[in-house]
C-alpha cells in the first residue's frame, strides 16, 4: 500500500488564495478518507514541502493557480504534464514554491508520484472568506479527490 497524502497549499488570508487549504480543512471535517490517506496543511511554506516529500509516495497538491481560465475552473494533472519549470535564480527560501521543492526533493532521490489540482481564483485580497463562486467548486474539487484516491486504492 502506498502512503499517500492530500496537501493543501495556500495563504487563508487572502482569500481564494486560501482555497488548497480550505479544502484540507472541509475533507477533515467530512472523515471521509480511508486511513492510509494523510491531509496536511502545507500553507505558504514550501521549503516545508521537502520533508512531505521523502515521507509519501503519492502526492495530490491543491493549490489556486492562476493560468488564465474563468474563475472556478478547476485543473486537474499530474505534475510533471504541467511543464512548470523551477526557478534557479531563487535567493531565498522564501521564493521557493512547490515546483523548486519538488526538484530540491529529486536531487535527494525522493521521487513521488505528484497529482495537482489547481482551481483558478477570482479574488486574491485580503480576507478570510473564499468569494462565492470558488466556494461552490469545493464540492465538485472534493468528489474529483474521492474519485483518485478509490482509484489509487484499487491499483
Amino acid at each position: 500500500m502506498s502512503k499517500i497524502a492530500i496537501v493543501g497549499i495556500g495563504n487563508l488570508l487572502m482569500q481564494d488564495e486560501g482555497v488548497g487549504i480550505h479544502i484540507i480543512n472541509r475533507l477533515a471535517e467530512m472523515k471521509c478518507l480511508p486511513e492510509e490517506v494523510d491531509l496536511i496543511d502545507a500553507g505558504v511554506n514550501s521549503y516545508d514541502m521537502l520533508d512531505i516529500f521523502s515521507n509519501y509516495e503519492i502526492l495530490i497538491l491543491i493549490d489556486a493557480m492562476q493560468a488564465g481560465g474563468d474563475p472556478g475552473t478547476i485543473y486537474r494533472a499530474p505534475l510533471e504534464e504541467l511543464g512548470l519549470q523551477p526557478d534557479s535564480n531563487i535567493t531565498s527560501l522564501h521564493e521557493m514554491h512547490f515546483v523548486e521543492a519538488v526538484s530540491m526533493a529529486k536531487l535527494m532521490g525522493y521521487e513521488p508520484e505528484i497529482l495537482v489540482f489547481g482551481i483558478e481564483p477570482e479574488v486574491m485580497k485580503m480576507g478570510m472568506e473564499l468569494t462565492p463562486g470558488i466556494q461552490s467548486k469545493l464540492p465538485r474539487v472534493i468528489e474529483l479527490i474521492q474519485q483518485d484516491i478509490e482509484n489509487i486504492m484499487t491499483r
